[in-house]
């Protein structure tokens, strides 16, 4: 009997881990986006967010994630010449790895040429609308251009996807007036 209990435990394991596995990508970023938008505390949400970041991160496999981390340790480093050469290799590899265009805009973004940037995060968000660090880029990017209806629009569906961000929602009120202009 117990061997019976026993193999039937590790049947139910087994394919508990392996269901994990085979639920895809875009149903368990569904359901944390679900999560994340339905927070109750700070903390709470910036776990979700996390996971969602990791998700991203590990959407091509590890060789895509080793070279995105290549590139994140580039990019701390200020080596912005080897960070773009990584995520060049990187988007030759996987076109449509959505986090490795996001970096490159970021990467851009550092180096203040908004044009690449721009042009990055719209790809960004093609693979990934919900990509609520590539809205906020593109918002803080938008301002910086005069834009300020355009990175209203764009900070605020970043706070609407992750509710969360002190800075985003900081950033939304100094825009308020200049974006929507006097209330009357």
């Amino acid at each position: 009997m117990l061997v019976v209990l026993m193999s039937g435990a590790l049947l139910l394991a087994f394919s508990a881990s392996s269901f994990a596995e085979e639920v895809p990508l875009s149903d368990r970023l569904d359901r944390l986006f679900t999560e994340l938008q339905s927070s109750e505390s700070e903390m709470e949400a910036k776990r979700v967010a996390a996971q969602i970041d990791n998700l991203w991160r590990g959407a091509r496999g590890e060789t895509a994630r080793l070279l995105l981390t290549r590139a994140d340790d580039a990019i701390a480093d200020e080596n912005f010449p080897l960070a773009l050469d990584v995520l060049d290799q990187l988007i030759a590899l996987e076109p449509d790895f959505a986090e490795a265009w996001n970096r490159r805009a970021t990467v851009y973004f550092l180096k203040n040429e908004y044009g690449p940037s721009l042009a990055d995060i719209a790809v960004t968000l093609t693979l990934e609308p919900r990509h609520f660090g590539a809205l906020t880029g593109l918002g803080l990017m938008l301002e910086d251009l005069g834009e300020d209806k355009r990175a209203y629009a764009a900070l605020k569906r970043a706070l609407e996807l992750n509710p969360f961000q002190e800075e985003v929602r900081l950033e939304l009120e100094s825009l308020e007036r200049s974006a929507l202009g006097q209330p009357i």
